[in-house]
Formats: C-alpha cells, structure tokens, sequence
C-alpha cells in the first residue's frame, strides 16, 4: 500500500513527549537577619587587660628588680576577682601573671638573702685593722671555703 506521500509502507515515526514546562524554581528560605553586634569589647571582656597586664608586669620583674612584680601580683588579683565576676574571660592569663609574680619575688628574696649571708660571712673572714690586711694573710682558704659547704 502507498502511503500519500508516495512511499513504501513506512514505520510510523515515534512520538516524543513534549518538554516538561518550566515551572517556577523552589522558593527557598530567606536566611534569617542576624544583628548587628554592637560596636566594643564583647560581654565578659572588659577586664581582661588587668590579667594581661598582670603577666607582663610579672615577666619584666627580674629586670626591674621585682618592682612590677609586685603590680603583676595586685594585677592578677584583680584579673581572677574580674573573671568570677564574669567581667573577663582569661583565667589562665591572669592565674600565670598572679604566679609568675610570686616566683619573681621569692628569687628576688633568696638572692638578698644568699648576698647577705656570702658578704656577712666574708666580713667575719676577711677582717682586720686595715684595708691592706683584709684577706691578705691567708686566714681565707679553699680549704675554710669547703668546711662552709659541708664535708
């Protein structure tokens, strides 16, 4: 049989489904508006520069012969009292300074304390009427140094 177009029997063409519309993509949330964070210090943070003051006042006690050591102590303090209060939020910093600053003063008194008893014990040694008799007739030996020590 012919077919109006003149041809063969042929195959009927297949059909193809038609391309889905488009629809309209996902309307997705809107992220939500997060505020602005006030211009400042966080909460809680207010003090924290009593505790980092502390340390380093506290570190430069050996170089000032532990006269900032004594503010890094009172600084430190202060520092742990802010943060139970919840007005800083760096313990460990103020807790070093607080101790770095009691370690400084107490090298600081056992050096006074070992110069005191070195330059008492050379003075009781090393004594006489004049300046050129001092330690000059031999009274000093290694050996009276080491009976110091012990045995």
């Amino acid at each position: 049989m012919t077919t109006p177009t003149g041809g063969a029997d042929e195959a009927p063409q297949p059909q193809y489904a038609q391309p889905p519309q488009h629809a309209q993509p996902p309307q997705y949330a809107q992220p939500p508006q997060y505020a602005v964070p006030p211009a400042g210090p966080r909460p809680g943070t207010e003090k924290n520069w009593m505790g980092i003051t502390a340390l380093v006042l506290s570190i430069l006690g050996p170089l000032t012969a532990g006269v900032t050591a004594l503010g890094g102590i009172v600084l430190g303090h202060l520092g742990l009292g802010a943060v139970r209060r919840g007005e800083a939020d760096n313990r460990g910093v103020s807790l070093a300074g607080t101790i770095i600053g009691y370690v400084v003063i107490a090298l600081g008194l056992l050096a006074v304390l070992v110069l005191v008893f070195f330059f008492g014990w050379l003075a009781a040694e090393c004594s006489g009427d004049s300046p050129a008799d001092w330690c000059a007739d031999g009274e000093v030996t290694w050996e009276a140094v080491g009976s110091l020590t012990g045995p």
